[in-house]
């Protein structure tokens, strides 16, 4: 096997190494990631007038999409287990990225849709499930931390940039932004060219995949991040994407584009703290870490729902971004270091259906009691919530 960052020199290596082929095809493959739902979402106007179809069945080229990953993601990483993980990240990239061009070429909405469930196979989190399992298999000790924080740091930046592209480019031709996913193919390659495989044999091979999985992780520890991650990505998708635009527009009378760019400054704060998160790492318990980060989540929704003018608003949702970097990286990287190398692929991307779990339940929480008590008390209940599991992260072991 060639030397790698993961040889025993990296246990006390620390900071990113840039210089690494193998790192720029992970960053790389990540980058495509955010390309699934923020890329399209300005779009949905575009398709709606294009095709004359109402709101709800525009809607249907984000929710269709993200079906076939929430189940399908805990299958995609075994077979990375067992077949490769440079031969699956590189299939699932060329299936992500010619099934989304092959929409440019149809004027047909119904084809659109089954085009974009042939996408959902592949599903941009199922991209970056798999390139943190790389992360996991290839770096250990801070260094694992480090270039995990910029990975997540690298889906911060594409999240905060492809709302502008894709809005930009659907202004010229509705359809314009599926060209984009070409970029995928290069991608593509460039992983199958410079990752090398990194199998560890699994501990007794009588025993089915499954099993073994269940067997050689921690239970409590991966129920206790994956409840985490839960809670974490509900407040993210309910209260960042979903309840603070209707808010904002609201109580405040801010512009669409307006609420677009506070939201890219949001995902930028969050990206600088995700490339220094390896630092607090160093000092604080994952527990510990979690907890300052929930508490940034109370203070931020705190400040946004007091908030009298729009300096106080866009303070308390850099808080709220500065909370998201140090939460996300850090489960991710805990979550990566739950199991050995031959399942490693199966339990990260079970982030996946977790991540899309929240992202179904989290914007029906928030416009649900709304509706009963308004954008603002709601958003007051997120920040107490988010207290609540700060001091419970805070005391737990």
């Amino acid at each position: 096997m060639p030397a790698t960052e993961n040889s025993s020199a990296s246990e006390s290596a620390v900071g990113v190494p840039w210089r690494s082929p193998a790192l720029l095809a992970i960053l790389a493959a990540t980058l495509m990631t955010p390309m699934d739902v923020p890329m399209i979402s300005p779009v949905l106007p575009e398709v709606q007038s294009v095709f004359g179809v109402s709101e709800s069945r525009a809607g249907l080229l984000i929710t269709l999409y993200a079906l076939p990953g929430i189940v399908l993601a805990p299958v995609i990483g075994a077979l990375a287990d067992r077949v490769g993980r440079r031969y699956v990240l590189s299939g699932c990239l060329v299936v992500f990225g010619l099934a989304g061009v092959a929409v440019w070429f149809t004027d047909d909405f119904s084809v659109a849709l089954g085009l974009r469930v042939v996408q959902g196979f592949a599903a941009g989190s199922v991209l970056s499930a798999l390139a943190m399992t790389v992360v996991g298999d290839r770096y250990t000790g801070h260094q694992h931390d480090a270039v995990m924080g910029v990975t997540s740091a690298m889906l911060s930046l594409g999240t905060a940039a492809y709302p502008v592209i894709g809005g930009y480019l659907a202004t010229r031709v509705w359809n314009a932004p599926f060209l984009m996913y070409a970029l995928t193919l290069p991608v593509a390659g460039l992983v199958l060219w410079t990752l090398d495989e990194r199998r560890t044999e699994s501990g007794s091979s009588d025993r089915g995949y499954l099993r073994e999985a269940l067997q050689t992780i921690p239970a409590r520890r991966a129920f206790a991040l994956y409840g985490v991650m839960f809670l974490s990505f509900s407040l993210l998708f309910g209260g960042l994407y979903t309840a603070l635009p209707f808010y904002l527009t609201g109580r405040f009378g801010v512009t669409a584009t307006t609420v677009g760019l506070v939201t890219s400054a949001v995902l930028l704060a969050t990206a600088v703290v995700s490339t220094q998160n390896w630092r607090v790492t160093a000092r604080l318990s994952t527990a510990r870490h979690l907890a300052v980060g929930f508490l940034l989540y109370a203070v931020g929704f705190l400040i946004v729902g007091f908030a009298d003018g729009q300096t106080a608003l866009v303070g308390g949702l850099l808080v709220f971004g500065l909370g998201s970097g140090l939460v996300t990286p850090t489960l991710f990287g805990g979550i990566s270091s739950l199991a050995p190398t031959h399942v490693r692929g199966g339990v990260m991307s079970l982030q996946t259906t977790t991540i899309g779990i929240s992202q179904a339940v989290g914007p029906i929480a928030f416009t649900l009691l709304s509706g009963e008590i308004g954008y603002q008390r709601t958003l007051l209940g997120a920040g107490f919530s988010a207290a609540v599991v700060a001091v419970l992260l805070f005391v737990a072991r």
